[in-house]
């Protein structure tokens, strides 16, 4: 991307060095891995690195011996997600699915052409939508099922992520729900982000739209449809609801809500700004090149890299490295325990913008 310097090769994690780190992050408990980016689906051998980390966490479930199953069972392998802009997802889906991939977060910010253009510089949003529709059917054809729980009533396998914006993108609101239910049948979670700010991506208070502007939102662009509170998990990072009635009206249209045999979409949010979950949180992500980060919203300066202790103890430690373990578990424990309570010790998102260190 324009303006961003890009790390050398040689600075970040190979396939062998992530599998040694998910195999220590599994031993101390972690049950869920998410490939994010950047875009994870330029990576040549994301379907092999899938692949080795949804073994890793079957081992990891099973004790250590792990169990010879085609397809991770996510109530006993643990998840394997990726998020993704969705460009090139379709071609790959199928082989991410069979390799062990447990979910799919989709990045889509606007259903308008012209918009799509504006955001990402090319065309492309009918190959995002094409994406979706073919991640509901891998999942369906390996899983039974795109949604989890008895009889599909839990979450969905597949979601879209919208950040909103005013004045760009939050007219948009009630057509992502009305294509949540209707042209993808209620099988995928519609998640609305609240823009957060990071290095230099001019956030403002002007453009930000909260929660509670959200809802309102919603409300006021239906007439027959109204968002119903449900259960979050108890990490969970995401408010849940579920439209409900008989119809939501889309430029002076009445579209039906409840014809999907039953089924309605989730809608989630996002509060990181306005209601943040920093209390229950349970993530902890490492960069591309290694290093650690205990909180999103924290400074740069505060990352350990993790990559220094890998490469000291040399490149072949798949089948032991205890005295690695070790170190890795120390260091990732230190980082854990001076996580700060708010948004990464920054207390408001005023203060992010402000700090502009937060990669």
């Amino acid at each position: 991307p324009e303006g961003i310097p890009l790390s050398p090769p040689s600075h970040l994690l190979t396939n062998e060095e992530i599998l040694r780190l998910v195999r220590v992050f599994v031993k101390n408990g972690v049950n869920k891995v998410r490939l994010t980016g950047g875009e994870p689906l330029l990576r040549k051998d994301l379907v092999e690195l899938v692949g080795g980390i949804s073994r890793t966490l079957r081992e990891g479930s099973s004790g250590g011996g792990g169990t010879a199953i085609s397809i991770p069972d996510p109530e006993e392998g643990g998840l394997v997600g990726i998020t993704t802009n969705g460009i090139s997802l379709s071609r790959n889906v199928r082989d991410l699915v069979q390799a062990g991939l447990t979910g799919v977060n989709i990045s889509l910010d606007t259903l308008r052409d012209d918009r799509f253009v504006e955001i990402t510089r090319r065309k492309g949003l009918e190959r995002v939508l094409r994406s979706i529709r073919d991640s509901i059917d891998a999942f369906r054809d390996v899983y039974g099922d795109v949604r989890l729980g008895r009889n599909g009533e839990g979450g969905s396998r597949v979601k879209v992520n919208c950040v909103v914006m005013k004045n760009f993108n939050d007219d948009e609101m009630i057509d992502f729900v009305n294509m949540a239910n209707e042209t993808f049948g209620g099988d995928i979670d519609m998640r609305f982000i609240e823009w957060m700010p990071f290095n230099d991506n001019g956030w403002n208070r002007e453009r930000f739209v909260s929660y509670k502007d959200m809802m309102e939102r919603i409300a006021s662009g239906s007439s027959r449809m109204r968002l119903e509170r449900i259960g979050d998990g108890p990490n969970d990072t995401t408010k849940w609801w579920r439209a409900v009635g008989d119809s939501a009206f889309v430029d002076g249209q009445s579209c039906s809500v409840s014809e999907n045999n039953g089924r309605s979409a989730r809608i989630g949010f996002i509060t990181s700004m306005s209601e943040h979950f920093c209390s229950t949180c349970n993530r902890l992500r490492i960069t591309a090149d290694g290093k650690i980060k205990v909180c999103l919203f924290g400074s740069n300066e505060k990352e350990v890299s993790l990559r220094e202790i890998l490469r000291s103890h040399g490149e072949n430690n798949m089948e032991g490295g205890m005295e690695e373990e070790e170190a890795l578990s120390r260091v990732i424990h230190a980082a854990v325990q001076k996580k700060t309570f708010a948004l990464g010790g920054h207390g408001s998102p005023d203060n992010i913008a402000k700090a502009a260190d937060n990669r």
